[in-house]
C-alpha cells in the first residue's frame, strides 16, 4: 500500500493547512465557539476553494475528488477544532446524499445553492426517544393531496438554526412495523409555518450549534421528497461509510493538534529545574498518544482508500470512527493533565479541546454502536 500523497493531494493538503493557519487557527475557533457564531468567512472560504463541490463529478459541476481528498481536508480542519471540521462535513454529507437520490430539479438546486456555498443543509434524524436506534423514529408525514403534513419532534439537529439552511429530515410516511420500512426523506424549510426551532445549550460545538425542531401540522410539498417514498433507510445508509471516514479525519486532526499544543507547553514549562516534558511520566504518555493518533490516522486512511477503490468499508469505517473519537477524547484528557492549572483556565485552548472532545464518542454513532458493528462483522450478534 502506498502511504504517500499524489502531487494534487499534496497541494490540497497544503492549501487546507494554510487556510486553517490564516482563517481559523485554534484560538479563533475557540473565540467563535464562545461567541456562538458561524462566521461568513468560514463557509465562504470553503466555497471559494471549491470544497463543497469537490466530491461531485465534473459532469455534475464538481471536481471529481474522492474520499482520500475529503479526509485530508477534514483532518486539517480538525486542527482548528472538530466543530470547524463539522462545518464542512455537516454540509457535504447531506448534500451528497440528497444529490445521489435527487430528481433533476433537486440536483439543480444542489448544484446552484449548496455547491456554491449560498445555502447549506442540516440533517435531522434523532428524536427525544430515538438516537442510536435511528429506524425507530416517530415523526410522521401524512400524505394530503400534493403535500405531506408533518408532526413530531427532532433533537440534535446540528446547524438547524443557522440562516440559509434547509433541513434534510427523516420522517415516517408508512407503518411503524417493520421499523426499517416506511421511512422517507423530506427537505423541510425551517421557516415554514408550524416549525419551531430551539437551540440546545451544550458544553461545546457552539459554532454550528445543535437544535431541537418541533413540527406541528407543517405542510411540505411532495416535490421535496428525496428518493423513493418509504425507502429512506437505504438513503440514510448510502453515505454512512464516507461520513464515518470524514468524522474520523476530523478527530485525528483535532487529536494531533491537541498533542502538539501540550508538547509545546511541556518544552517551555519548567519544574524542578527542567522542562516537564523530560519527566518520563509525561514523555511516555505523550509518546503513547502519538502512537494512538498515528494508528487512528492509518485506520482512517485505510477506510478512505477502500472507498476510493469502490470497496465497502463498513467494518473499517467503524474501526476508524471508534479509534479516532476515543483518541481525541484521551488526548484532551492528557492535555489537561500536562498543562495542569493552565489547561483548567478557560482562557486556554486546551480547555476548549476538553469541552469539545467529550461528545465525539457519542455523536455520529456512539462508541458502543461502532463496537456492535465491528463485532457483527466478526460473526457475533450483540443485540
Amino acid at each position: 500500500m502506498d502511504f504517500g500523497m499524489t502531487d494534487e493531494q499534496e497541494m490540497l493538503w497544503k492549501t487546507a493547512r494554510d487556510f486553517v493557519t490564516k482563517v481559523c487557527p485554534p484560538e479563533t475557533a475557540k473565540r467563535w465557539d464562545e461567541e456562538g457564531v458561524l462566521p461568513d468567512e468560514l463557509l465562504n472560504g470553503f466555497a471559494d476553494l471549491g470544497w463543497f463541490s469537490l466530491p461531485f463529478s465534473e459532469q455534475d459541476g464538481g471536481e471529481g475528488g474522492g474520499p482520500i481528498e475529503l479526509a485530508l481536508i477534514a483532518e486539517e480542519l480538525g486542527r482548528a477544532s472538530f466543530d470547524v471540521a463539522m462545518c464542512f462535513i455537516g454540509v457535504l454529507i447531506p448534500a451528497m446524499t440528497v444529490f445521489r437520490w435527487a430528481n433533476p430539479e433537486q440536483k439543480r438546486w444542489v448544484r446552484e445553492q449548496i455547491m456554491t456555498g449560498k445555502h447549506r443543509l442540516a440533517v435531522a434524524i434523532s428524536e427525544p426517544e430515538t438516537g442510536s436506534d435511528a429506524a425507530a423514529l416517530r415523526t410522521s408525514a401524512v400524505a394530503n393531496g400534493d403535500r405531506y403534513v408533518v408532526n413530531g419532534q427532532k433533537m440534535w439537529c446540528t446547524g438547524g438554526g443557522q440562516p440559509n439552511t434547509t433541513i434534510a429530515m427523516y420522517v415516517r410516511t408508512g407503518a411503524r412495523e417493520p421499523k426499517h420500512k416506511g421511512l422517507s426523506l423530506l427537505l423541510v424549510d425551517p421557516n415554514a409555518k408550524g416549525v419551531e426551532i430551539r437551540r440546545t445549550p451544550t458544553l461545546a460545538r457552539h459554532i454550528l450549534g445543535t437544535t431541537e425542531v418541533s413540527l406541528t401540522d407543517v405542510e411540505v410539498s411532495k416535490e421535496n421528497l428525496v428518493g423513493p417514498e418509504g425507502e429512506a433507510w437505504t438513503v440514510m445508509l448510502s453515505n454512512l461509510e464516507l461520513e464515518r471516514v470524514l468524522l474520523s479525519g476530523g478527530y485525528v486532526g483535532a487529536a494531533q493538534a491537541t498533542l502538539d499544543e501540550m508538547l509545546e507547553y511541556s518544552k517551555v514549562r519548567h519544574a524542578f529545574g527542567r522542562p516537564i516534558g523530560e519527566f518520563q511520566a509525561l514523555a511516555h504518555a505523550m509518546a503513547d498518544l502519538q502512537v494512538e493518533i498515528d494508528s487512528a490516522r492509518l485506520l482512517t486512511r485505510r477506510a478512505a482508500w477502500m472507498l476510493s477503490q469502490g470497496m465497502s468499508c463498513t467494518r473499517e469505517g467503524a474501526m476508524a470512527k471508534l479509534k479516532g473519537s476515543e483518541t481525541y477524547a484521551n488526548a484532551a484528557r492528557l492535555g489537561m493533565q500536562v498543562m495542569a492549572g493552565h489547561g483548567f483556565s478557560t482562557e486556554s485552548v486546551m480547555s476548549f479541546r476538553y469541552r469539545e472532545s467529550i461528545v465525539t464518542t457519542i455523536s455520529g454513532g456512539t462508541s458502543q454502536i461502532q463496537r456492535n458493528g465491528i463485532a457483527r462483522s466478526m460473526g457475533l450478534r450483540t443485540y
